[in-house]
């Protein structure tokens, strides 16, 4: 008996280490893709081809931090862009700017993907094309993005709150069966009775 409530007591534990792992994991990955690309005035996008392979590869999410024409000034040549390459076109392109050139109302920049042997074909990107910078990436998470479509924005924290509001029940139960439990009874070997 003592051996059966042992083996229970220690899967209830792997299973609440495994659901508050994997708690974590969901609340970090609406962190990463919903709450800091809003933060940041950009946005989170899955990577659909491999023209930025090895560096980014298709299936991997880039978030970006919004960029403003006069934001836009300060990019340098390495810096990987979010833009629209053509204004009719609501493509958007991720390429890293190999050079700078003078635009109508500034610089403009000359891109290419990493993988790409040839500049691009648009020519240089004005500033009012660029939609954001490269914060980081998240690789192959734009699978699970692409699946989620629009629902990720509330698909995500809805399964991280409900595994919260799970582990704070799993939580409160073993707090009070911990309370209701007798102590154990100590063995003090036969009793006698007596008799006077």
């Amino acid at each position: 008996m003592a051996r059966a409530t042992r083996s229970t007591h220690w899967l209830k534990g792997i299973a609440s280490g495994v659901l508050g792992a994997v708690t974590i994991a969901v609340l970090a990955l609406a962190a990463v893709l919903i709450v800091v690309p809003k933060v940041a005035g950009g946005m989170s996008l899955t990577v659909l081809t491999g023209s930025m392979a090895p560096t980014i590869q298709p299936g991997d999410v880039v978030v970006t931090r919004g960029v403003n024409p006069e934001q836009a000034q300060t990019l340098q040549v390495g810096d990987v862009i979010t833009f629209l390459p053509y204004a009719d076109d609501p493509m958007l392109v991720t390429h890293r700017i190999i050079g700078k050139t003078v635009g109508h109302d500034g610089f403009a920049f000359i891109t290419q993907g990493d993988a790409n042997n040839v500049v691009d074909s648009w020519g240089p990107v004005e500033d009012y094309q660029i939609r954001g910078a490269l914060m980081f990436t998240v690789p192959k998470v734009g699978y699970l993005q692409q699946w989620l479509g629009s629902a990720k924005n509330w698909v995500l924290p809805a399964v991280g709150l409900g595994l919260i509001g799970y582990a704070i029940v799993a939580f409160s139960l073993s707090l009070r069966r911990g309370q209701t439990e007798p102590a154990a009874a100590t063995n003090r070997g036969p009793q006698r009775a007596v008799t006077e």
